[in-house]
């Protein structure tokens, strides 16, 4: 799924687009509160290539700009460290986030994961807004992480509602199914609703829903391959819809190389991610900026493995860093394209500048781990215990509403093993001689 990002600055996010407070949420309140406005907080990550496409090709247009009549709009880049006192009240473990915060008791009143353009934009607004009715407990419940009850409300609800309402509940118990890890339900709540929804976001967001909850059916459910193939079928005719976001369009031909790669279907698998590619390079090369062509590196990184074509990708990627040269993200990409070829010199290179690129934040101790990778791959041991060390010690410094404790666990693990005594040799045994 996409979903909105704020701009990088406290300014306009482009022409005509809104004004965002960003990484004050202090001063983002208290303008809501003295506006008498809803808060929206966008939790990004600069890692995030939905939020980064969000921003260059999507709140720049002047139809966010009439938002800021009900609503003062606010980033919070969760990298930050200055930002771990906002997520320690409003936590974020899918990136990107939108939080709809009453600033008058600074609660939240609604939360969504997914993409928005202007018209689902408007339609989070109404229902953020809205303080009665049993679609807006539900929003509270799925606000709250209890996503079996929400789901549950949303089902309740769902027949009162028309319109606009009834495909935003939709889309919001398609979220709370797959939360609640309801697969079964929420695929065949995906493919059950899927001709009532009209606009081509609406309908992509539905089919991302239920494709990636399809890919998820145990195997005792009815009828698994039939009902995994019909969201199939349509997930692929959605990559031609008119007027899809480009971000979009990508994280279905993802899921949907995905799900050939694990049918074992490599033929399949080839084809897709060609044209996967062939679709980014088309969107990149339409793009009018740097930062906005840049978007499209890391899932062309993706295809770019996927079609053994990586030659296409690299050249590209290194571009981005001389566009962009304080981003730590084109050397990392392209470190895990040097490895991807077995070309251990570079990728050693390419981590090494984006470690120095990087400045902190809980993506450092993701990149320390590259590097160790890297060097355990190149055989150099002890650079690859330094690399672990060296992670460790970063992320424990991490306030805990940032610490990425499961990657820690990782690496404390990979460096017990690589500290670990050898196992002494088995001591060879006497064979006895066969009886005559």
């Amino acid at each position: 799924m996409t979903a909105l990002l704020l701009s990088l600055v406290l300014s306009a996010s482009g022409p005509g687009g809104p004004r965002v407070v960003e990484d004050d949420y202090a001063k983002a309140l208290a303008e809501a509160k003295k506006s008498k406005k809803l808060l929206f907080v966008d939790a990004w990550a600069p890692w995030c290539h939905t939020c980064v496409f969000m921003r260059e090709h999507v709140l720049n247009q002047p139809a966010f700009k009439g938002f800021e009549k009900d609503v003062v709009f606010a980033g919070i880049d969760t990298e930050k460290t200055s930002n771990a006192s906002f997520l320690d009240k409003f936590p974020v473990s899918i990136w990107p986030t939108l939080f709809f915060i009453d600033p008058n008791t600074e609660t939240l009143v609604f939360k969504w994961i997914g993409s928005a353009d202007a018209a689902q934009m408007k339609g989070l607004l109404v229902a953020a807004k809205k303080k009665d009715g049993g679609v807006h407990e539900a929003d509270a419940l799925l606000a709250q992480g209890k996503s079996q009850e929400a789901a549950e409300k949303y089902v309740s609800s769902l027949k009162a509602q028309t319109g606009d309402a009834a495909v935003r509940a939709t889309l919001s118990l398609l979220n709370a199914l797959s939360s609640a890890k309801q697969h079964e339900a929420c695929a065949r709540t995906a493919t059950e609703q899927l001709p009532a929804l009209k606009a081509t976001s609406d309908r992509i967001n539905a089919l991302t829903w239920g494709l990636s909850c399809a890919m998820e059916l145990p195997k005792q459910v009815a009828d698994p391959d039939a009902l995994l193939s019909s969201l199939v079928k349509e997930s692929t005719a959605a990559l031609t819809l008119e007027g899809a976001l480009a971000d979009d369009v990508s994280g279905l031909y993802e899921m949907l190389v995905d799900e050939r790669r694990a049918a074992k279907d490599d033929a399949a698998v080839l084809t897709l991610a060609k044209a996967w590619l062939a679709f980014l390079e088309a969107a990149a090369g339409s793009s009018t900026t740097p930062a906005a062509r840049a978007v499209f590196d890391p899932h062309r990184l993706l295809a770019g493995m996927a079609s053994k074509q990586l030659d296409r990708v690299i050249p590209a990627l290194e571009q981005s860093e001389k566009d962009l040269p304080n981003d730590f993200n084109p050397p990392a990409r392209l470190a895990l394209a040097h490895t991807e070829l077995g070309q251990w010199p570079e990728a050693v290179a390419d981590i090494g500048r984006a470690l120095t690129k990087n400045t902190g934040g809980p993506r450092r101790v993701r990149l320390f781990e590259v590097q160790a990778s890297i060097l355990g791959a190149k055989g150099d041991l002890a650079g690859q215990k330094k690399a672990l060390v060296d992670g460790i010690a970063y992320g424990t410094t991490l306030a805990a509403s940032q610490k990425p404790t499961g990657k820690l666990k990782a690496l404390e693990d990979q460096l017990a093993k690589l500290e670990a005594p050898a196992a002494p040799a088995p001591t060879p045994t006497k064979k006895k001689s066969p009886r005559p």
